[in-house]
């Protein structure tokens, strides 16, 4: 995988570059460039550095396989769950990154989908590798807040997951 750290003209900086998320990185590089054709920009692409510990990755897979043993709920539509209810927001908030994949959503009419519709459809989105450690870190923090408030009462399992 590679990342994209330097187009600064509309928020493609340190972009992560991917087979998955090249189309959104293409439709983004087109839209900059017909809104200014004349104007020239440099685009670097160096190896993405790591971002976050083992245990941290761990960790919100831990918390999955909780929430569905919990709810009952497949694995795959928990993870997916998660990402819409507490990863998108996080991601499109985001001033670089949420532009893009808000776009992206939208062409996809992901927002006007049924909820099991876009369960099914955020399986083949990146969302939480797109985040920052101190992203992440928020992420697994609401969700655990949120079922914690909600009955399940779940804990990091160790003190710096992150």
């Amino acid at each position: 995988m590679s990342q994209v750290h330097t187009l600064k003209t509309k928020g493609l900086k340190n972009f992560s570059l991917s087979l998955t998320t090249r189309r959104v990185f293409d439709e983004a590089v087109n839209k900059i460039l017909s809104e200014n054709p004349t104007q020239p920009v440099y685009v670097n692409i160096t190896p993405k550095p790591k971002k976050r510990s083992l245990p941290a990755n761990a960790q919100q897979h831990v918390f999955y396989k909780q929430i569905s043993e919990f709810t009952d709920t497949d694995l795959k539509t928990v993870e997916a769950e998660c990402k819409i209810d507490f990863g998108l927001p996080i991601v499109l908030a985001d001033p670089e990154i949420g532009p893009v994949i808000g776009h992206a959503l939208q062409s996809a009419r992901f927002f006007t989908m049924i909820r099991e519709q876009q369960v099914r459809f955020i399986q083949i989105i990146q969302i939480t590798s797109l985040m920052s450690t101190k992203q992440h870190n928020q992420y697994r923090d609401n969700i655990m807040f949120y079922w914690n408030k909600n009955g399940l009462p779940l804990q990091y399992l160790e003190k710096d997951a992150a």
